[in-house]
């Protein structure tokens, strides 16, 4: 990427708290190649799942597209910068809401200190990718940019207590 980074930081107010945490990335390159592999244009397997951009295949003469016409082959990939895709990102990492008890209420009941939160993570993401994550890749730290249909990255919501006695 050109740049990447990300920016936090937590509000309070009146017992409430408020923790925020975004992730961007900006000027890096995608292969998507699960992309790829759903413009085949192959039909011979009759098993294989085409993506609806091969609507947009090419099917007479003179027509301008970029997307080959469908064959009666099991395969008519051919790996060209199509499949090269933007994948900047603004991603919100993640969101922790809190609220921190009166004292006066919880010394009543023997407690210090009690805090409700409700947090979570990989809430929101903005990107012109395509694919399910720009942020994926095929397994391994040391390569990177190379979608091969990997799982994107879970969204996930807790609710808890912080208790202290």
């Amino acid at each position: 990427p050109k740049l990447f980074g990300g920016f936090g930081n937590t509000f309070t107010f009146k017992g409430f708290d408020l923790n925020v945490f975004l992730t961007y990335s900006y000027g890096n390159y995608i292969w998507n190649h699960n992309r790829m592999l759903g413009e085949t244009g192959g039909t011979l397997d009759a098993n294989r799942v085409l993506l609806a951009s091969q609507l947009d295949r090419w099917t007479h003469t003179g027509q301008v597209t970029n997307t080959p016409r469908l064959t009666t082959e099991n395969y008519s990939r051919q790996e060209n910068s199509r499949f090269f895709e933007d994948g900047s990102f603004v991603r919100l990492r993640s969101l922790t809401l809190g609220y921190t008890l009166p004292q006066a209420l919880t010394s009543k009941a023997g407690i210090s200190k009690a805090r409700l939160y409700v947090s979570g993570s990989n809430l929101f993401l903005l990107t012109d990718y395509t694919g399910a994550d720009p942020e994926s890749n095929i397994g391994t730290e040391n390569i990177q940019g190379y979608d091969y249909g990997t799982p994107p990255q879970p969204r996930t919501i807790q609710v808890g207590v912080n208790v202290q006695l």
